[in-house]
């Protein structure tokens, strides 16, 4: 698996959702560029984090760690 398969699972949840990255990083408690940076694979994404967007997208973790 590869960031940007992560960050590919997150943008389509997260669109699934019909939510914004600007809702979803106020729900998260993050900003609107930390959410594109971890979409498009430019940065890491700490476990903490990983559980609050799963929690706001009311899915399992696992989802967000399948390969394409």
């Amino acid at each position: 698996m590869e960031y940007n398969d992560f960050g590919a699972n997150l943008a389509r949840k997260r669109t699934e959702a019909k939510l914004s990255a600007y809702e979803l990083s106020l729900r998260i408690g993050k900003n609107t560029t930390y959410i594109h940076k971890v979409e498009s694979g430019k940065i890491n994404i700490g476990l903490k984090a990983i559980l609050k967007i799963c929690e706001v997208l009311n899915i399992d973790p696992a989802e967000l760690f399948k390969s394409k």
